[in-house]
């Protein structure tokens, strides 16, 4: 939890010298506001290790494929990264960019997880066959 009130902490600072700076050198706002993001989402990844350690007794105890494991995980992954990039853009007056990059992590998601849904199909069309 030390780690959530740190990111919040830092959001928050950020945001306010962000402002300040903003009237002065709008570039060096956004440098700063990329900045507090990436240093809150390496906090933020202190919170995802625990969920793949789970993830992986769940796996294990499951007997499941880790090649389909590795998918979700990558999948989320993606999904984190689109919404950080396209707030970014937002927050630099490029809403376009920001929904452009929403758009391609959605692609990027559908396309890795492309085998997980090919054997979800393969496993339907067995059971309907059988």
């Amino acid at each position: 939890m030390e780690q959530f009130l740190q990111a919040a902490a830092l959001a928050m600072v950020g945001a306010v010298l962000a402002i300040v700076l903003q009237k002065d050198s709008r570039e060096l706002s956004i440098l700063l506001v990329i900045a507090c993001s990436t240093a809150i989402l390496l906090l933020a990844i202190s919170f995802l290790e625990p969920l793949v350690d789970f993830v992986t007794r769940v796996r294990l105890l499951g007997n499941l494929d880790e090649g389909m494991v590795r998918i979700l995980l990558k999948t989320a992954g993606v999904g984190l990264i689109a919404e950080l990039a396209g707030a970014v853009c937002e927050d630099a007056g490029q809403g376009t960019l920001g929904k452009m990059v929403r758009i391609c992590g959605s692609a990027a998601a559908l396309y890795l997880a492309l085998p997980l849904l090919t054997s979800v199909l393969e496993m339907i069309q067995g059971l309907l066959e059988g």
